[in-house]
C-alpha cells in the first residue's frame, strides 16, 4: 500500500540507499509518523480538475489526496492547488518559486506533459522547474504525472519527460502509457474523457486509482539511487528564471499600481489567485522598465475585456506584442516569452502605445 511498505526511511545522503526513490521514501516516514506533510499539486486543467463534477472532490487530484487522507487519518495534511489550465511548464518554471517552494511541500506532483506537446523548449523548462525544486529542498520527493490527451489519445512530452526523470532519480506515474494500454484492450476513449482533452468524472477516478497504484510500486521500488548534484540534461537556460513584480519598480511613468481582478473566466485563472498586484496604464505611451544582464524576457499579464496592447521592447526594439483583450467577457492570466539572440545586460521596457485598459503583473527573466 502507498506509504506503507517503506516506514524506516534512510537519512538522504550521496550514498546509495536501498530505496529507489529516497525522497518519496523519507514522505513515507513522515505520513506513517503522524507528522504534518504538505504536498503541492502543480500544473495544468487535468490537474486542477477541468470538466470534473466539482474540482475540489472529483478531480483526480481531490481523490488522489482523499485515499491519502484515509489511509494516514491522524496525519495533518496540507494540499496546495498550484494548476493553471492552458499554461505549460515555460510559465510553471517562472511561478514555481512563488506557487510552490514558498509553500515548502514535502512531496510535489508535476503535471504539465499535456500542455508541453507544442513548445520547442519544454524539456528545458521542466528541467529548469526540476533542478529548482530540488535546489530548493533535496529532501521533496518529485513526481512526473504524464498524462496524454486527443481523440487518438497522444503525449508528444512523454519521452522527454521519462529521460528526465531516470536522469534524475525521480519517480514517474505514467498515466498515458496505462490509458494507451487500456484503449488497445477495448476501452473507449469517449469513457474516460469529456472532451478530447479533459478527464470526465470516471476518468479523474480512472488517472487517480493509476496514480495511487503507481506511487505504491515507487515506494516499494528497491535499487540505486545516488542524490547528489546531477549536471543538466538540456542547455538549462530556465533554472535562473524569475518573475521582476511591476508594480515595485521604480518611475512607473503614467501607470498605476492596483488589484488584479477577482473575477476570472475560469477559477484557476482568476488573476488574484496568481498575481500579487497589477499594474494599469493611465495614459497612451505609459512605459516601465528596467536593465539587467538577461538571456531572455517576456510578460505575465490579464487577459481582460477590451483590454488593449502592450509592447515588450529590448534597448528600445520591438521584442514581443501583446494582445490583451479576452472576448469572453471576464479575465484570465497569460503570459509570452521569448529569448534574446544575444545574451548580455539589456534594457526590457514594457509600453502601453494606446493606454489602457491593459492590466500587467510581472517581467518574466532569465540570465
Amino acid at each position: 500500500m502507498l506509504f506503507e511498505a517503506s516506514i524506516g526511511a534512510q537519512k538522504l545522503s550521496t550514498t546509495t540507499h536501498l530505496a529507489a526513490f529516497p525522497q518519496l521514501e523519507a514522505v513515507v516516514a513522515r505520513l506513517a509518523n503522524g507528522d504534518p506533510t504538505t504536498i503541492a499539486y502543480f500544473g495544468g486543467s487535468i490537474t486542477w480538475g477541468a470538466c470534473a463534477t466539482d474540482p475540489t472532490r472529483s478531480s483526480w487530484r481531490a481523490l488522489v489526496d482523499r485515499e491519502l487522507r484515509r489511509r494516514y487519518s491522524r496525519t495533518p495534511i496540507t494540499v496546495i492547488d498550484a494548476a493553471i489550465g492552458g499554461q505549460p511548464s515555460r510559465l510553471g518554471v517562472f511561478r514555481v518559486n512563488r506557487d510552490v517552494i514558498s509553500h515548502a511541500p514535502h512531496l510535489c506532483f508535476v503535471e504539465f506533459a499535456v500542455n508541453d506537446s507544442t513548445a520547442g523548449d519544454a524539456m528545458e523548462s521542466m528541467e529548469g522547474i526540476i533542478r529548482k525544486l530540488r535546489a530548493s529542498n533535496e529532501c521533496m520527493a518529485i513526481v512526473l504525472v504524464i498524462i496524454g490527451a486527443g481523440s487518438d489519445y497522444q503525449c508528444p512530452a512523454h519521452d522527454g519527460q521519462v529521460r528526465l526523470a531516470k536522469h534524475y532519480g525521480i519517480p514517474v506515474v505514467d498515466v498515458f502509457a496505462e490509458v494507451r494500454d487500456r484503449l488497445i484492450a477495448g476501452c473507449s476513449i469517449r469513457d474516460i474523457l469529456a472532451d478530447e482533452c479533459h478527464p470526465n468524472d470516471d476518468g479523474h477516478r480512472l488517472y487517480a486509482e493509476i496514480v495511487v497504484a503507481q506511487l505504491d510500486a515507487a515506494c516499494a521500488a528497491r535499487g540505486l539511487n545516488r542524490c547528489g548534484p546531477v549536471a543538466p540534461l538540456t542547455a538549462n537556460r530556465f533554472e535562473g528564471g524569475r518573475m521582476i513584480e511591476l508594480s515595485k519598480l521604480s518611475d512607473c511613468y503614467c501607470w498605476q499600481a492596483g488589484e488584479p481582478s477577482r473575477i476570472g473566466t475560469w477559477f484557476d485563472h482568476t488573476p488574484s489567485r496568481w498575481h500579487d498586484s497589477s499594474l494599469r496604464p493611465t495614459w497612451p505611451g505609459a512605459r516601465v522598465g528596467l536593465e539587467l544582464e538577461l538571456s531572455g524576457a517576456g510578460l505575465y499579464f490579464e487577459m481582460i475585456p477590451d483590454g488593449r496592447q502592450l509592447v515588450l521592447k529590448v534597448d528600445g526594439a520591438v521584442h514581443l506584442e501583446v494582445e490583451t483583450a479576452n472576448t469572453q467577457g471576464f479575465s484570465r492570466v497569460q503570459h509570452v516569452f521569448k529569448w534574446f539572440d544575444t545574451p548580455g545586460r539589456h534594457l526590457v521596457t514594457l509600453e502601453a502605445p494606446n493606454g489602457g485598459p491593459a492590466a500587467a503583473a510581472y517581467f518574466l527573466v532569465t540570465g
